[in-house]
């Protein structure tokens, strides 16, 4: 299957109606991503002739959350991302990364939001706009994929009556390693994160345990929806037209 991934710059102007002011978009770019070492920062990456993966995923961010404040959290290769990064970006470093993990990014970063609402994107996935386009304004949820646009070797969800239950690698249904915080779940992570013995933690762990306190998680599979992860050469071809 190949991918259209649209350059910002003649991307759809409509206005999404999940836009809301008190929004905050934390992208995880800290990790090494040791299957593509050789290529440096993975959120550099060129998705088009225009634009790198950090560039699209912005620029996306900004059609749907026009005043969204966003913060990147850097680590591999930080000066580089830094260089590279679009204006109007808050930029956070965790100078341990080679020693932490996710948990550790987001925790950075939540010590830092300034809002409520918290949408958290990895840096290795290139979306469309109709991705973000159904997230609640007031339920936690993640987003996840069905159709087989995530590799079947990524962690996957237990989806029951649109909600995910738990993350599992052996689940059909795969996570679009996409998350979206508030209220109760929020006040979990922020915890969760908090605590010393999780900073190796991926983020999807992190979710499990707090699946384990809270049940369920509101989960949604966007309509026209088209994602791709990166995670080595093979999958750089999906971008090609």
């Amino acid at each position: 299957m190949a991918y259209r991934i649209t350059p910002s710059c003649i991307a759809p102007t409509r206005i999404n109606k999940v836009d809301r002011d008190n929004i905050t978009v934390i992208i995880l770019a800290a990790n090494i991503g040791y299957g593509m070492k050789s290529y440096g920062p993975k959120t550099l990456l060129n998705v088009n002739e225009t634009e790198t993966l950090l560039e699209h995923q912005i620029s996306l961010i900004r059609i749907v959350y026009p005043r969204a404040d966003i913060i990147l959290v850097v680590g591999f290769l930080s000066e580089r991302i830094i260089r590279k990064c679009p204006p109007g970006i808050r930029i956070v470093e965790n100078q341990l990364y080679e020693h932490t993990n996710e948990a550790t990014q987001l925790r950075l970063a939540l010590n830092c939001t300034l809002t409520d609402n918290v949408l958290i994107i990895k840096d290795d996935i290139v979306f469309n706009e109709d991705t973000l386009a159904d997230i609640s304004k007031d339920k936690s949820c993640i987003i996840y994929d069905s159709k087989g646009q995530i590799d079947s070797d990524n962690i996957g969800a237990t989806i029951v009556d649109g909600y995910a239950t738990t993350f599992a690698f052996e689940m059909p249904d795969k996570w679009c390693h996409i998350v979206y915080l508030v209220q109760k779940e929020l006040k979990i992570i922020r915890a969760l994160c908090n605590n010393k013995e999780h900073s190796r933690m991926y983020l999807f762990e992190i979710l499990k345990i707090m699946l384990n306190r809270i049940d369920k998680i509101k989960a949604i599979e966007p309509r026209n929806m088209e994602i791709i992860k990166i995670d080595n050469s093979r999958d750089l071809e999906k971008l090609k037209i």
